[in-house]
């Protein structure tokens, strides 16, 4: 199969989960579009959010196979649901600052300490967290975590950043998130 067309399908699951959010259902399993674009970048752990006023609420969570249950789970219960003032955390700094967040094993000096933290669990070099932006308004957070650093022009940068866009197209065209 080519890039293009792993791209697309990745998308394409995305926008399955995406759409009956969008249209008011409550978050419905991620499962498959994270698994998906795990598998697709390589990445050590990759996540999903959705702003509900304040806070941050986990969409999904998927790890690569190899990542200890005990970290799983305590990420997953850690980030169920976290308010937009724990700036510490890249995927809050991404809706806080709606711009594009990367940590790397400097995160603490940046202010990241929470994601720095993450990233040593995960055994993970860099993490980027991108927000999706409806109406000048964050609506949910996109992240990944990844063994090798990566940079901008990146496949895995364009990817998310592409997945971001077009869930906030989706959104634009549905009702309104509930927020």
């Amino acid at each position: 199969m080519s890039d293009e067309n792993r791209n697309h399908e990745v998308i394409e699951l995305f926008r399955r989960v995406w759409n009956p959010l969008v249209a008011g259902s409550s978050c419905v399993s991620a499962s498959t579009a994270l698994r998906a674009l795990l598998n697709w970048s390589s990445a050590r752990a990759v996540g999903w959010w959705c702003r509900h006023g304040d806070v941050l609420r986990m969409i999904g969570f998927e790890a690569a196979t190899d990542m200890s249950i005990d970290v799983q789970v305590a990420f997953a219960d850690a980030m169920r649901e976290v308010s937009l003032d724990r700036i510490e955390l890249g995927c809050v700094r991404a809706a806080a600052e709606m711009r594009p967040v990367v940590a790397r094993e400097n995160a603490k000096n940046l202010g990241l300490g929470g994601s720095a933290t993450w990233l040593q669990r995960f055994v993970a070099e860099q993490s980027l967290a991108i927000p999706i932006i409806q109406d000048a308004t964050v609506v949910g957070v996109l992240a990944i975590a990844t063994a090798e650093p990566f940079e901008e022009s990146s496949a895995t940068w364009k990817m998310l950043t592409e997945l971001a866009t077009e869930l906030a197209r989706n959104a634009s065209r549905g009702s309104d998130l509930p927020m």
